[in-house]
């Protein structure tokens, strides 16, 4: 690993350790710290179950998050056989970790050394990502597998021959979280952008092939269980009564649909940066204004346009981000509960255009100046989340 990538890397996985390590290990229903990360606790009983049982569990409430793919929980059960949940979260810090090491190949591969040095760092630092790196989520295998991805895409863009990769890591993103389903679009229309269609129809038949026979066996078992292939009629009546949606908020609060909106892109993006014990705990509004300002200035500093390489990315970053935004809103729709770790899949591109745009807006002769103090002032906003969140024992 190249130096630029690996001290944000390590950053990362320690990051991670301490919020594994600084939250009691949750093991069953009813424990304080069940639900502290989010839902964890569900996570923990579906782990158990595999590790128990090697098969999906009972769709209830006890088990909400096996609606999900299976593979985190697969490859949870294997570690939980050799160390329980501590185990499993270490193992999701190293999840994380390995995003950060993605993100640092992708930038590298499209914007140099340098801005991937610092994307890496803001993917990092980012601190609800890191507490919830500490945590059994299926997030953490979803947002890496995404990542991974998108960096081994950058590379293909640049010449080299990554498709067995891509097909191996979109396989492992959609076997984690259905979010990651807009990966196999954003491969197949960046392929096509960069080289044309034929080599972007090879890579849509064996996107396609691996999908089909990766969620086959799932599909099959939702069938079984809840009656259809996505038990999305077993959640809805899960969740109607515990989380409404839109027309509640619109019976009882006046909401109009923009408000609505609204209110779940605010709180998403909120809690893509830091929200904390069970979603009750927020970072402070000025840290909140000053993320927004920094994000939307960073935003202005990456508006030059790129070669066909990095425009070819770009379009499969957006086309990733909107099959999500998508996905998460219909779902947000139905169950209000906004929380942007549905947006961890895009974490690559976060860390790459704020890299990039952040770096422009600097004089060349101090934008190592610049992205050092950034970096120094996320670390220290991570510290003071670790200190200020962390429950005391």
């Amino acid at each position: 690993m190249r130096r630029g990538g690996a001290w944000p890397t390590l950053a990362a996985f320690l990051l991670g350790l301490a919020w594994a390590l600084g939250i009691p290990v949750v093991h069953g229903l009813g424990e304080p710290f069940g639900n502290w990360q989010p839902d964890e606790v569900s996570h923990v009983l579906t782990v158990r179950w595999w590790a128990g049982h090697l098969s999906l569990p009972p769709y209830n409430a006890d088990y909400a998050v096996s609606v999900h793919p299976p593979l985190y929980h697969a490859l949870g059960a294997l570690v939980w056989r050799v160390g329980g949940a501590l185990a499993v979260r270490v193992f999701s810090a190293v999840l994380g970790a390995a995003t950060v090491w993605f993100t640092f190949r992708a930038a590298r591969a499209l914007y140099g050394a340098g801005v991937a040095s610092l994307a890496a760092w803001l993917v990092a630092l980012v601190p609800m990502r890191v507490s919830l790196s500490g945590g059994i989520s299926n997030e953490n295998l979803a947002a890496l597998a995404a990542t991974a991805v998108l960096a081994l895409l950058a590379e293909e863009l640049r010449g080299r021959r990554r498709l067995g990769g891509l097909v191996l890591w979109c396989m492992a993103g959609v076997a984690s979280k259905l979010t990651c389903l807009g990966l196999l679009p954003a491969v197949v229309l960046a392929l096509a952008w960069r080289f044309g269609p034929q080599r972007a129809a090879r890579a849509a038949v064996a996107l396609g092939l691996v999908t089909a026979a990766t969620l086959t066996g799932w599909f099959w078992g939702n069938a079984q269980r809840c009656g259809d292939a996505l038990c999305k009629g077993a959640a809805d009546r899960l969740w109607d009564g515990v989380q409404p949606g839109f027309p509640h908020y619109q019976a009882t609060r006046g909401f109009s649909p923009l408000r609505y909106l609204f209110s779940i892109a605010a709180f998403g993006w909120r809690s893509f940066w830091g929200t904390f014990d069970g979603l009750q705990k927020h970072l402070p509004m000025p840290v909140f204004l000053l993320l927004l300002g920094g994000q939307l200035t960073t935003f202005w500093g990456a508006r030059r346009r790129g070669g066909r390489v990095r425009q070819a990315w770009l379009l499969a970053a957006s086309v990733l981000f909107l099959t999500t935004a998508v996905i998460y809103t219909l779902f947000n729709w139905r169950h209000y509960s906004p929380q942007g770790r549905y947006f961890y899949v895009i974490l690559a591109p976060f860390g790459a255009i704020t890299g990039y745009g952040y770096l422009a807006l600097w004089p060349p002769v101090w934008r190592t100046r610049a992205a050092q103090g950034l970096v120094a002032a996320l670390g220290g906003l991570n510290l003071w989340c670790l200190w200020h969140y962390l429950p005391a024992r």
